[in-house]
């Protein structure tokens, strides 16, 4: 009977193989379906990640839903339906409103990201993931189409729940709504609905702070943050540089496409930011000392790991300016984090890697730069985004002109 039941119910699994999504059967054992092992290109393959799919006809219609991503619910699922199939099980009653071929969120998901992961760069991948992960874990329903306009009011409160920033908030909301209407959901929010942001003013480091700072570097790690300071690059900017990126003659350092290390610049723009001459030196001084590497700030070297390090870029830089902020005794010894409290070591808030770029945008604007060149310098796609700095340079002038008034005289 198991053969029979077999052949009525077939048991299917989606996944990525050579950059598409695409099913491929489960193997049959005895007549019975194997879920640890999936036929691609009629070879069986273990280990492979995806969403199980049953698919049956009834009525004359072909039947398709999806059933989990682990072997034991696909196995549990495909006796079930066999089961009801056949008459040796009463069908259970659906819930109101969920239809028995609707797409599972989890699987939506997957499929979402997929296509993420080959249109954007990894920095995109990786955000949406965890949005769309946080989104899993919030909200408590399993089909696409029970999605509505609750789901998303509920991920507001969540989020306020935890404390997360209005705007982190958004933002999450925003790729919800992508990832499943896109999956077909029917989510319409109202006007109103999406709770107003405050614009905070952009953070730098001050004069004094660098100085300091500078003051507990290392030569290495100066030139490290000297970089930062002076090209506004981002984190995964910085750590890809290679030599070759460095243009001598012109004075500048180049932002492009590093697949070896899996990096891709934002919105898929190159530039090239000029720096000083006094840094092009500091350069050629750290260059020297480590002729053999390939990338300008690789990971170190371990003592005791021969493998750790020396040819991937460092992913430890954040960790890095905290523990030199530490060092300078900078910490501002109120903040907690997961780590510790900040007055006890290097985990103080407000160090952190983007806040040299808003410190390089500042600074050029202070100096003359006009607006669409920082876009260019920064990569800014939409000049939006570069005009946030504006304010700043704004207020810095409005208090000269305070100070030079004679309101100032009578205080």
């Amino acid at each position: 009977m198991a053969s029979n039941l077999g052949r009525k119910t077939h048991l299917k699994k989606y996944l990525a193989y050579e950059g598409k999504w695409q099913f491929f059967p489960v193997a049959n054992v005895n007549g019975k379906p194997k879920p640890e092992l999936v036929l691609i290109a009629g070879k069986p393959r273990r280990g492979t990640s995806g969403t199980f799919y049953l698919q049956w006809r009834e009525n004359g219609v072909r039947r398709t839903r999806p059933v989990g991503t682990s072997p034991r619910e696909a196995l549990d699922a495909w006796q079930l339906q066999s089961g009801i199939l056949s008459g040796d099980i009463e069908p259970p009653e659906e819930e109101p409103g969920v239809v028995s071929a609707s797409r599972t969120i989890h699987a939506a998901v997957e499929t979402y990201l997929a296509e993420v992961k080959a249109t954007k760069g990894d920095a995109t991948y990786r955000a949406y993931s965890g949005d769309l992960a946080w989104f899993q874990k919030v909200c408590k329903k399993h089909y696409v189409d029970q999605l509505g306009r609750s789901d998303a009011m509920a991920l507001f409160a969540a989020g306020r729940g935890e404390d997360l920033n209005q705007k982190t908030i958004n933002k999450r909301v925003i790729v919800m709504l992508q990832a499943m209407r896109h999956a077909g959901a029917n989510i319409q929010l109202r006007k109103g609905d999406w709770p107003r942001t405050i614009d905070k003013r952009v953070e730098i480091y001050e004069r004094d702070e660098l100085k300091r700072f500078f003051e507990a570097c290392t030569p290495e790690e100066k030139v490290v943050f000297q970089v930062f300071l002076c090209s506004g690059f981002r984190s995964r900017e910085l750590s890809c540089l290679t030599w070759e990126d460095v243009n001598w003659q012109a004075g500048t350092l180049s932002v492009r496409p590093r697949p070896e290390f899996g990096f891709t610049p934002k919105s898929y723009e190159e530039r090239s930011v000029p720096i000083p001459n006094a840094l092009l030196e500091s350069l050629k001084k750290h260059k020297k000392k480590q002729p053999d590497s390939v990338l300008i700030f690789p990971t170190p070297k371990h003592p005791k790991r021969p493998n750790y390090g020396g040819d991937k870029p460092d992913a430890h830089l954040l960790e890095l300016g905290k523990e030199i902020a530490y060092r300078a005794k900078l910490n501002c010894k109120h903040c907690k984090t997961r780590q510790g409290k900040c007055s006890d070591g290097p985990y103080c808030q407000k160090f952190y890697l983007h806040k040299w770029r808003h410190t390089f945008a500042t600074q050029m604007l202070q100096s003359g730069i006009d607006i669409k060149t920082l876009q260019t310098l920064l990569g800014h796609k939409n000049i939006a985004t570069t005009e946030k700095y504006l304010k700043s340079l704004r207020l810095d002038d409005l208090r000269q002109k305070v100070e030079s008034s004679t309101l100032a005289a009578y205080v």
